[in-house]
C-alpha cells in the first residue's frame, strides 16, 4: 500500500497582516493589472489598424499581447481579491489524466 499527500494549497507567509497595508497590496496589484492591460490592448490595437504593419514580426507583436493578457487576467486578480480579503492561501488546481 503506497502513501499518497495531495497539496491542495500554499499559504503566501509574507503577506501584510493589517488593513492598511493589504490595501496598498490591492492598490497596487489593481495599478499594475489596468496598466499592463490597458497597454496590451494598445499595441493590439495598433498592429491590427495599421496596414503596414501587417508583416510575420508584428503578426508575432500582435499574439503576444494576447499571450499576456491572459496570462495576467488569471493571477493579478487572485491577488488583489486575497489581499483584499486577507486570505493566505493559494490555491492550486491539479488535473490529472
Amino acid at each position: 500500500m503506497a502513501s499518497l499527500t495531495i497539496v491542495t494549497e500554499f499559504l503566501h507567509l509574507g503577506s501584510p497582516s493589517g488593513k492598511k497595508p493589504s490595501f496598498l497590496y490591492f492598490v497596487v496589484f489593481l495599478l499594475t493589472y489596468l496598466s499592463t492591460f490597458l497597454g496590451n490592448l494598445f499595441i493590439f490595437a495598433v498592429t491590427s489598424a495599421d496596414q503596414n504593419l501587417h508583416m510575420p514580426m508584428y503578426f508575432f507583436l500582435r499574439n503576444l499581447p494576447i499571450l499576456d493578457m491572459s496570462f495576467i487576467s488569471i493571477t493579478v486578480p487572485n491577488a488583489c481579491v486575497n489581499s483584499i480579503s486577507g486570505n493566505r492561501a493559494i490555491s492550486v488546481t491539479v488535473f490529472k489524466t
